[in-house]
């Protein structure tokens, strides 16, 4: 009987995170089970140039970059912390290579066990703790 609630909580466990990962794009490129550094840096780039880069030109000028929902405008808002901390040479864009440095940032930070790739489980804690990153 235990190990019938062990099980039937570890699918539970396993149908949230199913469910939390099917609502981004998947940053496992070639389905192997594991988001190398290149392919994180890709989903991430991607995602933000298509939310962000309105005249499409493949970088993201301050201009273009309205706060989400939840985010307050001005100085003391997270979105002007955030642009501070991507926009790297303080140029008034955010370019590929800014978008790079910042998701290595992230990918180094949420690849806990150090091996060089990220997990399901470690993808799930790095957008859980999304708002707590500083990448």
């Amino acid at each position: 009987m235990k190990r019938l609630i062990i099980a039937a909580a570890a699918l539970c466990v396993a149908g949230s995170a199913q469910a939390q990962m099917g609502q981004r794009p998947n940053p496992d490129l070639d389905h192997d089970g594991r988001v190398t550094l290149a392919e994180f840096r890709k989903n991430q780039a991607d995602a933000m140039l298509s939310r962000f880069d309105a005249n499409k030109d493949g970088k993201i000028a301050r201009a273009e970059l309205k706060p989400p929902a939840g985010m307050v405008a001005g100085k003391e808002g997270r979105g002007e912390r955030m642009w501070d901390r991507l926009d790297l040479n303080k140029d008034g864009a955010v370019t590929r290579s800014e978008m790079d440095a910042a998701a290595k940032f992230r990918f180094d930070r949420g690849d806990t066990n150090k091996d060089g790739w990220l997990s399901k489980g470690e993808i799930l804690a790095l957008r859980q703790n999304r708002g707590r990153d500083a990448g």
